[in-house]
């Protein structure tokens, strides 16, 4: 009988063990398919998959798990800054279960996140189109400031848009130049109390210096020669020039033109006393105008007229004047520096009382200055 017992016993315990374990291994194996489910869905990003499964599973007693594993999945996500995905997966979720307060909570937290993304998505678009909108107003005055110079040209690209390139071969504030007259040959042709003639022949020395801004471009001019040589005929006068004349011009109306104020003096000396009826040694103000820096192709080109207000000083005089011409040719030229053969003419007119005493000079330098722009 005890036998009996025990062996009932042992049939219990191994069906009881048996059936447990057999509802152990099937849960286990239902729990996999449905998380395999759910991961297909994930990866398939489709909220509505998602929704339809945990639908499918609602009544399940391991439901919890199953929204458990969704959420858990669904943070991968966020941490991914996926977040439209996330908010979606989060909301099948709710969904399904309205009182699963954690997946509100990650709802919430998702949406904030968003709505904070799309806040600076937002801002950083308007300062970008601010910029942009900053950018072209300054393009438009650039162009505007382009079109009124003339050392720029428009050029079209092969894709059919157009460009700007500086015509300049080097960009300097500073224009220069420097010139020690070689040959300085003067004719002095006096009309009155006598007629009267000399050539006469010297040295010079001249410089140009300009200094550019946009609204202004001012320099000076100093000139400086003594001819002390009579060629031919003629007393042995000597005869000296000296200037020093300050300028200014204004782009905005033409960069070559210029006002010139200064002072100058009309040397006349002479070991012995004669009569040629040449205008004594002149002091005067300057005024006159210009035009300097013109470029014809690599030529130089300078002119100017001066009149001189020191004539109302003098009794015997009623005007006073000059005029003053020059070309530079190039003879060798680098990036900044050029040098060149300076060739000019400078008429000096004295009308007197009686008759005209007239200077007229042909001057030939060595000419060294800067590349103009």
């Amino acid at each position: 009988m005890e036998k009996s017992v025990k062996k009932i016993f042992k049939f219990c315990a191994f069906a009881g063990i048996f059936i447990f374990g057999s509802e152990f291994l099937f849960s286990q194996e239902s729990l996999d398919s449905v998380y395999a489910q759910i991961d297909l869905a994930f990866v398939e990003q489709s909220p509505e998959n998602i929704s339809k499964v945990l639908e499918k599973y609602s009544s399940s007693k391991d439901y919890y798990l199953y929204e458990a594993y969704t959420l858990k999945k669904t943070r991968q996500y966020v941490v991914e800054n996926n977040l439209e995905f996330a908010r979606d997966a989060t909301l099948a979720v709710i969904d399904n279960n309205l009182e699963n307060f954690d997946a509100v909570d990650l709802y919430s937290y998702i949406d904030r996140a968003i709505l904070s993304e799309e806040a600076a998505r937002r801002a950083e678009e308007n300062r970008l189109r601010m910029e942009a909108e900053r950018l072209a107003v300054l393009n438009e005055r650039t162009k505007a400031k382009i079109a009124k110079s003339d050392t720029y040209s428009s050029v079209n690209t092969a894709s059919g848009t157009s460009i700007y390139i500086n015509q300049e071969k080097a960009f300097s504030s500073i224009d220069w130049n420097v010139s020690i007259g070689i040959a300085d040959v003067l004719f002095q042709s006096v009309t009155k109390p006598d007629s009267y003639s000399s050539l006469k022949y010297g040295l010079s020395f001249g410089a140009n210096l300009f200094y550019k801004t946009e609204e202004y471009i001012a320099g000076g001019e100093v000139f400086a020669d003594f001819e002390m040589l009579t060629l031919g005929a003629g007393e042995q006068e000597i005869i000296s020039t000296g200037k020093f004349v300050p300028m200014i011009s204004f782009p905005s109306f033409n960069k070559n033109f210029f006002l010139r104020v200064g002072a100058a003096v009309q040397g006349l000396g002479a070991q012995t006393e004669v009569e040629t009826g040449s205008v004594e040694t002149f002091f005067s103000p300057v005024f006159g105008i210009g035009l300097f820096n013109m470029m014809l192709g690599s030529t130089a080109v300078d002119m100017y007229y001066d009149y001189y207000l020191g004539h109302f000083a003098y009794d015997d005089l009623k005007s006073s004047m000059e005029a003053g011409f020059s070309v530079m040719l190039p003879l060798t030229e680098n990036e900044r520096t050029r040098i060149g053969l300076k060739l000019g003419l400078v008429d000096t007119l004295f009308i007197k009382d009686e008759g005209i005493d007239n200077r007229a000079k042909g001057i030939i330098s060595i000419g060294v200055g800067n590349v103009k722009n």
